[in-house]
């Protein structure tokens, strides 16, 4: 939204949430403010249940089209909030970014009984709105092709989110780093600690390695923001009983806004990531501008982007997963840190990204 924001002349950007946001508890409202984005107040959740909130909801959004003079809605993302699409009468675009597309839209259509009927219902709706839709966008070819299946539509185009290399590359001040870190080594696991990034196998990679590199690196992890609390629990408890024995050094951050947490990629020795599902991931994207050594999972990405990009963790196990991490620390080839910032400098690069969606909106 930035992009579009801060070229004041030309653009007004207006931003609207559901109603379970926090966006005016955790500083969100501030931080959109510094960028010349409104945040408008939310509207409840689409539901077919409770239609009197879903009609007000939909009155209040067309409100604020007709009161601030909306030329253009993007939905930016595509589940649930495409709904709301068959409910408005200017133009719009919706963008899909992973597991919207690949997983929860697929899904409504293989459940069975009064459920079934009902996803059925919703898929439906989804399929006017992806249709009606001036364009719709998508963040891989994935995406694109699982949207052609579902929908028979072809008015898609790929724009990638991307990130901004110029001020990754840069971002470079160590005193941004956690004072526990000055002049240390460190492996960083940049994914929240939540179940679907799979933290447990890391750790579990971390009592396989050898004495050396424990006691030569400090293992990253953060815990995010919004967090599940017995998970997380689950994962400290485990380091610390692996640091009592093993006698290696961790840490574990609440949270790293994007200034800081760019900095850690361009200072960490290594990235792991082990997620069990995923779309187009700017951790990764961010890495790679940085030139810092990664470990991926093996899942579906964007062959455009990461194939021959770093290492792949092709199992589910913690011992693959050790010795690529020795490996990576020990030799990680040249050729992988240069094939990796030029594919993110070409294929997720912000500023090429966003400045196809400009000419998607003009």
């Amino acid at each position: 939204m930035s992009y579009f924001s801060m070229q004041k002349e030309k653009y007004k950007v207006y931003v609207v949430g559901e109603g379970q946001n926090d966006a005016n508890s955790n500083g969100v409202k501030e931080k959109l403010q510094e960028f010349n984005i409104e945040l408008l107040p939310p509207i409840d959740s689409f539901s077919i249940t409770s239609p009197l909130k879903t009609w007000a909801s939909t009155s209040k959004l067309r409100s604020y089209i007709s009161q601030y003079k909306i030329d253009l809605v993007h939905i930016l993302f595509a589940t649930p909030h495409a709904l709301w699409a068959n409910y408005i009468k200017v133009p719009y675009i919706i963008t899909t970014r992973g597991s919207d597309a690949l997983v929860v839209l697929p899904s409504l259509l293989e459940s069975g009984g009064i459920r079934g009927m009902y996803d059925k219902w919703l898929f439906s709706r989804f399929k006017k709105a992806f249709a009606n839709a001036k364009i719709n966008t998508a963040t891989s070819i994935a995406q694109m092709g699982k949207l052609m299946e579902l929908f028979h539509i072809n008015n898609i185009e790929i724009i990638r989110t991307g990130v901004d290399v110029e001020r990754i590359a840069n971002a470079k001040d160590q005193t941004l780093l956690d004072p526990s870190l000055a002049g240390q080594k460190f492996i960083f696991s940049p994914r929240f600690m939540a179940p679907v990034y799979n933290i447990g196998v890391q750790i579990d990679a971390i009592a396989l390695l050898p004495k050396e590199v424990l006691v030569n690196y400090i293992f990253v992890f953060i815990r995010g923001k919004q967090y599940n609390v017995d998970y997380y629990e689950r994962m400290k408890s485990k380091l610390e009983g692996l640091k009592a024995s093993l006698h290696f050094t961790y840490l574990i951050k609440d949270y790293l806004n994007q200034e800081d947490l760019w900095t850690y990629y361009n200072y960490a020795s290594l990235t792991v990531m082990t997620p069990r599902s995923d779309g187009t991931p700017n951790s990764a994207l961010e890495a790679m501008v940085a030139k810092c050594p990664l470990i991926m999972p093996d899942l579906p990405y964007d062959k455009a982007i990461f194939e021959n990009t770093c290492f792949v963790w092709t199992g589910n196990e913690a011992k693959e997963l050790a010795g690529l991490m020795e490996k990576a620390l020990v030799s990680y080839p040249v050729q992988l840190l240069d094939t990796a910032y030029h594919r993110a400098n070409e294929q997720g690069n912000r500023a090429i990204e966003m400045n196809k969606l400009e000419k998607l909106y003009s």
